[in-house]
């Protein structure tokens, strides 16, 4: 007879483990802490400021200039009105037309002392004095701008002509300052 090896079961091995890593419990590292800035509590920034030009006080260049304005105004005034009469006349009307209260005929070299000061700048209103280089009669006249005057008795007349005359002299220029 035969034999027949007995059926043997085999019993697969165990299939070896799988080496697992050992389970190690992360602590989770702490969140980071949020920083909160500081509060700044922002001022507005001032509006800017509208530029402003600087004040500049105006002196005006001459303090007498009304005056002056008034004494060149009443001097035309006086053009082929007062014919005949003396340069001196003619400055005295002028001047009391203006508002010189105590305007009065003097004498050419006299008006500077009696009226006011010699200047260098001339301005329409000024008084002209001539003292004819030192050679005869002085002259008075006024002023008006653009190198012309108001002179009396111009061979005769009052009339209007340039404020540099040939022969009388370089003009001397009066601030009148009253």
């Amino acid at each position: 007879e035969e034999v027949t090896p007995p059926v043997v079961e085999e019993t697969p091995a165990p299939a070896p483990e799988e080496a697992t890593p050992p389970v190690v419990e992360e602590t989770p590292a702490p969140a980071p802490e949020e920083v909160t800035p500081p509060v700044v509590e922002e001022t507005p920034a001032p509006a800017p400021e509208e530029a402003t030009p600087p004040v500049v006080e105006e002196t005006p260049s001459n303090p007498y200039a009304d005056l002056n304005a008034s004494i060149a105004e009443s001097a035309k005034q006086l053009v082929g009105v007062t014919d005949g009469q003396w340069c001196t006349q003619v400055v005295q009307q002028a001047l009391a037309g203006a508002g010189v209260s105590d305007a009065y005929q003097l004498w050419p070299d006299q008006y500077a002392d009696q009226y006011g000061y010699y200047t260098d700048t001339p301005q329409a209103g000024n008084l002209i004095y001539y003292n004819n280089g030192g050679r005869g009669v002085d002259h008075i006249a006024i002023y008006i701008g653009d190198g012309q005057a108001v002179h009396g008795n111009y061979e005769g007349q009052t009339v209007i002509a340039g404020a540099y005359l040939e022969n009388f002299g370089l003009p001397q220029y009066i601030q009148v300052q009253r």
